[in-house]
């Protein structure tokens, strides 16, 4: 017998199989569901995703949908980011290669709009056009002078109010904060400029990484490994080492668990994000860049390169900068070298 109704046929694989019409009406939604499906770990499906909508947001500005974006589209928006460096764009470029293959492979192979499809991105005038590329490469590996880092250091010292608990003055936070949100600011700010830790590796560390020395006048700072450092033991003194205990001691009597992060976010004891230790390192720091408006934004990598820029300054063997620093291959505190010889010749 012959079948009442042909048979379709059936395809599997991502959400948006039906065509190229859920592309075009849900943009962000059939990316998003591509990045999910394709395993993409959680911290560059914020990346990836954030930067697709910068597109598609390019994209509504001007009125287009993705099967209209041509060639001299991808030109335009890649010369419209006026902010971003060379490699930033070369980053927006293969994003969005990548994302017009996934939507091309959701369409049915059958369909006869997959014959005038083409990836506007394999463009000789795309790939090879001059304009997008004027833009610069990244800048220089930025180091403050000796005087500046002195500068920071003397802050550190002198930001926080005594302990409410010391009855034997006033408490008053000179910049407003709680005593609490001080130290905590201060021994976040330590991890970088005076132990040289990356954000990452500030932000896994436990109360329990923080051993104070039988004479508390020092303390050993546990660093895990991961794939890009090695796992190490920073050694501190007072008063650096004073601001660490002061933040682990009051994690500790508000925790009563060893094991808790060091650095959470203020609402429970989940670990901090790092565009939030971007803006409490730039807020702690803001008045001294006020004063002195040479410091600019003071980062976390800044201060960390400050403190690298310190063990250049004392002669230290290379291997053992590069383990203070982390580094798995010394060259790589050899580059460092290079950029911190380079900027110290425009210190004043």
């Amino acid at each position: 017998m012959p079948r009442s109704k042909p048979s379709q046929t059936r395809t599997t694989g991502s959400l948006f199989t039906k065509g190229l019409a859920e592309w075009v009406a849900q943009p962000e939604l059939a990316f998003d569901t591509w990045l999910i499906r394709s395993s993409f770990g959680k911290r560059s499906f914020l990346v990836y995703s954030t930067q697709w909508r910068v597109f598609t947001k390019w994209c509504k500005d001007h009125h287009l949908v993705l099967n209209d974006v041509s060639p001299v589209h991808i030109r335009e928006f890649l010369a419209g980011l006026v902010a971003n460096k060379l490699n930033q764009r070369q980053r927006y470029l293969r994003l969005i290669e990548r994302a017009f293959d996934a939507m091309h492979e959701s369409i049915d192979r059958h369909s006869s709009c997959l014959e005038h499809l083409v990836n506007p991105v394999r463009s000789y005038q795309v790939l090879f056009d001059p304009y997008w590329k004027q833009a610069k490469t990244n800048d220089a590996t930025f180091f403050y002078n000796p005087a500046q880092c002195r500068q920071l250091h003397d802050y550190l010292l002198n930001v926080v109010a005594p302990d409410p608990a010391d009855n034997s003055g006033p408490f008053v936070c000179s910049n407003g904060k709680s005593w609490s949100r001080n130290i905590r600011d201060r021994a976040l700010a330590a991890s970088f400029l005076c132990a040289g830790l990356k954000v990452s590796e500030a932000l896994a560390l436990k109360v329990s990484d923080i051993i104070p020395q039988r004479n508390r006048n020092s303390i050993w700072i546990k660093i895990a490994g991961s794939a890009a450092h090695v796992a190490r033991t920073q050694t501190l003194q007072d008063p650096d080492a004073s601001w660490l205990v002061d933040w682990s001691e009051h994690r500790l009597a508000r925790s009563q668990h060893r094991r808790v992060l060091l650095f959470c976010s203020q609402k429970d004891a989940n670990g901090m994000h790092p565009s939030t230790v971007a803006r409490v390192i730039r807020d702690f720091f803001k008045p001294l860049s006020f004063v002195d408006p040479r410091f600019g934004v003071i980062t976390a990598q800044r201060l960390r390169n400050s403190y690298a820029a310190g063990l250049f300054e004392q002669n230290l063997d290379m291997n053992e900068i590069a383990q203070r620093l982390g580094y798995a291959d010394v060259t790589c505190a050899y580059r460092l070298q290079q950029a911190w010889q380079l900027a110290r010749q425009h210190f004043d």
